[in-house]
Parts: C-alpha cells; sequence; structure tokens
C-alpha cells in the first residue's frame, strides 16, 4: 500500500437516539471516539485521515493538534443527517448519508485515490499488516462470518459484506456503493451490510478479502458487544481457512 495514495476514513455519531443502539450516553460516546482517534493519529501510517460526524457534534481543534505533532493531515467534518429517514430505516441511513457527505466534502479524499473506511470508536489494532500488501487501486471487503463455512451462516447473514472495515477505491464507491444506503431498511431485517453485498454482487467490480484477517478492539454502539483481538488459535485457523478459499466477500448462490 503506498500510504500517499490513500485516506483514512472514521465515521462518527456522537449524539444519538435511533432505534437498535446500546451506547445512548453521549459523553461516553465521546470519549470511546477521541480514543480511537488518538490511536489512529498516534499508531498508523496513514498521512491523510477523516473523520465525519453525523450529529451535529463539532471536534476541538486539540484533535487538529495532535495530528500536526504526529506530522498527519486531519480533516474534520461534521453535518446534521436527517433524523426522520434514519428513523425510518435504520443507522446504515445514516452510516451511507455519512459516506456520500464524504465523497461530497472532504478536501483530503480529493488527493487519493482510495479510503480504508472504519467504524468509528472502533480500533483495527493491526492496520499496518492487514494493508502491507494491499494494493491502493483494488477493493477489499471480508464477509462477516470469517469462521463458519458458508452453509452455517444463517441464510439471511450470508449475501452481507462486513462494513466496520473495508477498503476500496473512490470511483467504485461512487459507483457502486454510493446510492446503496437507499434500500436500507432495519424492519425488514435488510442493513447496509446486505446493500453494499448485493450492489458489488450485481456490479463487474472485482472484490477480494484482506490479506489478512482485520482484527477490531472495542464496543459495538449498535448491540454493546465488546471485541477483543482474537487467541493465536484463532487467527491461525483463520489463515487456514483463507488459504483454502473458503473465505469469500461476496456470496453468489447457485443457480439451478
Amino acid at each position: 500500500m503506498q500510504w500517499d495514495k490513500c485516506a483514512l476514513v472514521i465515521t462518527s455519531s456522537v449524539y444519538v437516539n435511533t432505534r437498535y443502539t446500546a451506547l445512548l450516553d453521549a459523553g461516553e460516546r465521546e470519549r470511546q471516539y477521541f480514543d480511537s482517534l488518538e490511536f489512529y493519529i498516534r499508531e498508523t501510517p496513514f498521512q491523510k485521515i477523516i473523520v465525519c460526524d453525523s450529529s451535529g457534534y463539532i471536534y476541538p481543534e486539540s484533535m487538529r493538534r495532535l495530528a500536526v505533532e504526529h506530522h498527519k493531515q486531519l480533516e474534520l467534518l461534521s453535518f446534521t443527517g436527517d433524523k426522520a429517514a434514519m428513523e425510518q430505516h435504520g443507522k446504515g441511513y445514516g452510516e451511507g448519508e455519512i459516506m456520500e457527505f464524504v465523497l461530497t466534502h472532504s478536501r483530503l479524499l480529493k488527493e487519493v485515490e482510495g479510503f480504508l473506511k472504519v467504524t468509528g470508536r472502533l480500533k483495527l489494532t493491526n492496520t499496518e499488516k492487514l494493508l502491507r500488501r494491499a494494493h491502493h487501486r483494488q477493493n477489499y471487503f471480508m464477509p462477516i462470518s470469517l469462521i463458519r463455512p458458508r452453509w452455517l451462516v444463517p441464510p439471511a447473514a450470508r449475501p452481507c459484506v462486513e462494513i466496520r472495515v473495508y477498503y476500496t477505491t473512490k470511483d467504485v464507491f461512487k459507483n457502486v456503493l454510493l446510492d446503496a444506503y437507499l434500500n436500507v431498511s432495519d424492519d425488514k431485517t435488510y442493513f447496509l451490510e446486505h446493500a453494499y453485498h448485493d450492489a458489488l454482487a450485481a456490479s463487474a467490480v472485482k472484490v477480494q478479502c484482506f490479506p489478512l484477517a482485520p482484527e477490531i478492539t472495542g464496543t459495538s454502539g449498535s448491540n454493546g458487544w465488546s471485541f477483543r483481538e482474537r487467541p493465536i488459535w484463532k487467527k491461525l485457523l483463520i489463515r487456514c481457512i483463507s488459504h483454502l478459499g473458503y473465505i469469500t466477500p461476496v456470496y453468489k448462490p447457485k443457480t439451478r
């Protein structure tokens, strides 16, 4: 990966009051976002970092000063999303709004060919190893289940891609994924994971898995789950399964 050819995009929503959200306390959410952003500034090789908040929250200038100290460019974007639409469609709609805002308004994104997207408050602890063998002109997505074979994954969850961490070129995102969030409906169990998967599957875009499995730590705001680094035996098992070709980003059921 050529670090000057890509950017890091962090999605944020400090103030939330939507269905299916476990963590609502703005103070705790803010603290976790700060902790995560400081990690990416201090511990990752990204030279360009974009943070976009959809709840109208303004990040303090101290974050920008920290980035300057570490020779990073930090762009802090903020807007207020469509609350009525998010209430109707679900959180994935809000995520889609953020990405559309970034693609439209980000100055730093105009300077690169692709971006790694991470969900705010989560830390991708193996960022450098993950992208060391990746290419800035390729597209990398993971299935939501890495160990269970497809036939053991519930049918409704098979056509899904992981959206907490993915890498894509700007062109692919604009042409394939930008409007996919408009189809999200939590009430119909059609999440952004489904919408992105289906858009990719219907396109002619080449999609592959990351060279390594992403290692995420932190707490999910959606369900309150805690993510910890995998034990070594699980990492080895995933590597073996991946080498055998059983981990693929896009699921296409066999047609009769």
